[in-house]
């Protein structure tokens, strides 16, 4: 990468920083007094606050880490394989640390983990994989719940 966009990009990420450090001090919890509706009102605007905080002390951290690899040689090099992250990459997300292909491989394996923990059903504490509807759950259209156990052993269960 050319020195200039280097020196871009640790102009920006000192840039952030100090912005941050003026943010960092506005977000105060506020006292809870007055009424219930106040107090309910108050403990939400503390929440929101304290979310922004954890979102940028993420970003923060993303953001030395980047200064960091630029003080060793090493910004805009993929994490995972080495290659070169695209400058267009870096200009859209200036803390990038994977080069787009490693990135979609991430995601991809992300995505399937969602996907197979969203295909399970919790029966008795147990998430149990969506396979064993075949073996011994069925829908029940006049249950109030979405399934019921037609047969099922112990051997269904871990197998």
């Amino acid at each position: 990468m050319e020195k200039a966009a280097i020196e871009h990009f640790k102009n920006l990420f000192l840039e952030i920083l100090s912005e941050e450090e003026a943010v960092e001090v506005k977000l105060t919890p506020i006292s809870l007094e007055g009424d219930e509706v106040d107090i309910v009102s108050v403990e939400k605007e503390n929440q929101m606050d304290f979310r922004l905080k954890a979102r940028n002390a993420i970003y923060i951290k993303k953001v030395r880490k980047s200064l960091q690899k630029i003080e060793e040689g090493t910004f805009g090099d993929c994490d995972e394989c080495g290659a070169e992250i695209s400058y267009h990459r870096l200009l859209a997300r200036p803390t990038a640390d994977l080069c787009i292909s490693c990135k979609e491989i991430e995601e991809r394996e992300e995505n399937h983990l969602v996907h197979r923990n969203r295909d399970s059903v919790v029966h008795g504490g147990r998430v149990l994989p969506i396979e064993h509807l075949e073996k011994g759950y069925s829908k029940d259209e006049n249950s109030t719940s979405n399934f019921h156990i037609r047969h099922m052993d112990y051997q269904d269960i871990v197998s």
